[in-house]
């Protein structure tokens, strides 16, 4: 039997920092059975969005491609993100692929590669679309509808919120 990785000072210290530079007003982190909870204006919040949700990594489904570690997106220099589309783009009838938990928002699958999507791609409902990476955890994320991408709402490398829109998709299979 073998006993599971324990998070060490060093990644506490790095999580600690990246939520110092993030605009998070709180944190909850739970990890080998520890909890820590942050903020950074007085006690943290207890409800309400301005606190972020608990890091617990949400699992790589067996279909997602893996990443090897030796081009995990947080080792190298990001991929740059596809350009935003003008202003002026009709939105309507567009959904959300939002983030499903806190983390890095990649655009590749690895340093140098080409991007899942860019705007104005046709994607099919189930398709990766971006990976969002939680102590070096990738998460896919997936588009729940076929359509065509309108807009990336994250910037590659970003640290994204849980619950924040990262694509809009005009759906075509309703």
């Amino acid at each position: 039997m073998t006993t599971p990785e324990r998070v060490t000072h060093r990644e506490v210290r790095e999580i600690l920092r990246t939520f110092q530079d993030s605009g998070w007003a709180a944190m909850t982190l739970e990890l080998d059975g520890m909890r820590i909870t942050v903020g950074k204006d007085g006690p943290p919040a207890t409800a309400g969005r301005s606190a972020a949700p608990a890091l617990a990594p949400a699992a790589v489904p067996a279909s997602a491609p893996a990443v090897p570690p030796a081009a995990s997106p947080a080792t190298v220099p990001a991929t740059p993100a596809p350009p935003a589309p003008a202003a002026d783009v009709d939105t309507t009838g567009c959904v959300e692929v939002r983030s499903q938990t806190v983390g890095a928002f990649w655009v590749a699958p690895g340093p140098g590669e080409p991007p899942f999507v860019q705007v104005g791609q046709t994607v099919e409902a189930g398709q990766q679309i971006a990976i969002v990476e939680v102590m070096k955890l990738m998460n896919p994320v997936v588009t729940p509808h076929g359509g065509e991408i309108v807009q990336i709402c994250a910037t590659n490398a970003d640290l994204v919120e849980f619950d924040q829109p990262l694509f809009l998709i005009r759906p075509t299979d309703g």
